[in-house]
């Protein structure tokens, strides 16, 4: 071995593959294997279309010379040190970290981390746990639709969902992945992946291919990845279970602009920042080919708008009362995407793999100005004080809200607690590139027009004509 890569050595010669499987199948039906399948000819077809094709003696000595000492002819012990005879560098992209770090990962020391079968088989043997056969099988794996690309014993989501349901995995990502009915589409699209080695924007998800997709290695990389010790960092940091995940540097412009993208590879996990938006970004923003409608999340985050939700900067007004929030928030938090977007459910997997609620939101959230009655347990009242925004009680003065029409002084909670107003009709839910506060037109109900005062502001609805209004505290 020199620096992970193979020394050059002796390799079966043209003909003499079929020796070696036959000695190979032998050996392994006679030593009652963990994978009762083998034979020579499922080796020698497996072993074709692999990246192990021809490379027996890296790993098997047919003569069982006198240093050999090991179970089933291997040149070391049966487990993840043997493979780390060849596989001790990280790949060129990132996919595969290196034996460090995956030592590190949350799947190497892991307890949990055994392959529960059925198909392939279960592993059972005593140090079954953290070992890359869980996972990978050197000889190769046929399914239903022929060998699995990269020694996988499962195809992207299968290999994930198999243990990642609950046991032995903790957490059941698989029900909101297949059962919730809003949720990223992994099980809709196969074969988007070319490995660890994706080095290129057209691996991913951009122009001039639209190679757009949602798969478990998108946002999570099994061999770099671990669970957060302290719980999550602060925002936009990213947590650690998406750590060693390709992700894009953004250049904002001018407000509403589009902004510019630079793609980061996995393998970069030092170029700062490091944060969770830059994996949305991949699908959510306009440097891939994002279906018609959608919206570009990168513009309307941009700091530079005259308003936005914190994902990327600290918001621009710091003087909102502290007790317009709910407790945990306030003026100077930052937020995640996964704050609004996940399964919502106590205690689940967090991330937005799946929800019972459109756009994969944690809280229902209706997208329609309509006169309706909003409900407390609805997605903004998770960051934004009911008792300010919602409750309409005449015993409740609300000078937490800031703006009042002459005469009341319950603000928003008059809108959307007594005029059944919803948030979504004033509202925008990410940034506005040109209004303040988040504010929008154009919406029925909702403003045909707005302009700001340092004391107040005028505003001109489809429900009443020219309006002012002043702030019961300063901007």
């Amino acid at each position: 071995m020199n620096g992970g890569r193979l020394e050059s050595g002796r390799r079966p010669q043209p003909g003499g593959d079929s020796a070696w499987l036959l000695f190979l199948g032998v050996l392994l039906l006679g030593a009652a294997p963990l994978h009762p399948y083998r034979t020579p000819a499922a080796i020698r077809e497996s072993l074709a279309e692999s990246p192990h094709a021809g490379d027996c003696e890296q790993c098997h000595s047919m003569h069982g010379q006198d240093d050999i000492a090991y179970d089933k002819a291997l040149l070391g012990p049966d487990d993840n040190t043997l493979c780390d005879r060849c596989h001790t560098n990280a790949s060129a992209a990132g996919g595969y970290g290196g034996s460090w770090p995956f030592v590190g990962s949350a799947h190497g020391p892991s307890s949990h981390t055994i392959w529960p079968g059925p198909t392939p088989p279960p592993r059972t043997e005593a140090d079954a746990a953290g070992k890359c056969l869980n996972c990978h099988d050197p000889h190769g794996w046929k399914d239903g639709t022929g060998i699995i690309p990269f020694l996988a014993i499962g195809r992207e989501e299968t290999l994930c969902l198999t243990c990642h349901d609950g046991s032995p995995a903790a957490k059941n990502v698989a029900f909101d992945v297949i059962s919730r009915p809003y949720r990223h589409p992994m099980t809709t699209y196969s074969g988007r992946h070319k490995g660890p080695d994706e080095p290129l924007p057209s691996d991913v998800a951009a122009a001039p291919v639209d190679n757009r997709h949602a798969e478990c290695t998108d946002c999570h990389n099994p061999h770099v990845g671990y669970a957060d010790r302290f719980g999550p960092p602060a925002p936009p940091g990213i947590s650690k279970v998406n750590f060693g995940v390709s992700r894009l540097q953004v250049q904002n412009g001018a407000p509403g602009a589009p902004p510019g993208f630079t793609y980061v590879a996995a393998a970069d996990t030092v170029t700062t920042p490091i944060a969770e938006y830059q994996i949305c970004f991949k699908c959510h923003s306009s440097w891939t080919t994002q279906p018609t409608g959608q919206t570009d999340l990168a513009r309307e985050l941009n700091p530079a708008n005259a308003s936005f939700h914190p994902v990327e900067a600290p918001r621009l007004d710091l003087n909102i009362d502290p007790a317009a929030f709910t407790p945990g928030w306030n003026s100077t938090s930052m937020t995640r995407c996964v704050d609004c977007h996940g399964s919502g459910s106590p205690g689940g997997p967090r991330g937005p793999h799946g929800s019972n609620y459109r756009y994969i939101l944690q809280q229902p959230y209706t997208a329609s100005p309509a006169f309706r009655t909003m409900t407390t347990g609805e997605l903004c009242f998770t960051c934004h004080a009911t008792n300010v925004y919602y409750d309409a009680s005449p015993s409740n003065p609300l000078t937490a809200s800031r703006f009042n029409r002459p005469g009341v002084n319950q603000g928003h909670a008059e809108h959307v607690g007594k005029r059944r107003v919803p948030c979504y009709s004033c509202h925008v839910t990410h940034g506005a590139a040109n209004l303040p506060h988040l504010m929008v037109t154009g919406r029925v109900p909702g403003m045909t027009g707005y302009t700001e005062t340092p004391t107040g502001g005028t505003c001109q609805s489809t429900c009443h004509g020219v309006r002012s209004y002043t702030v019961n505290y300063a901007r």
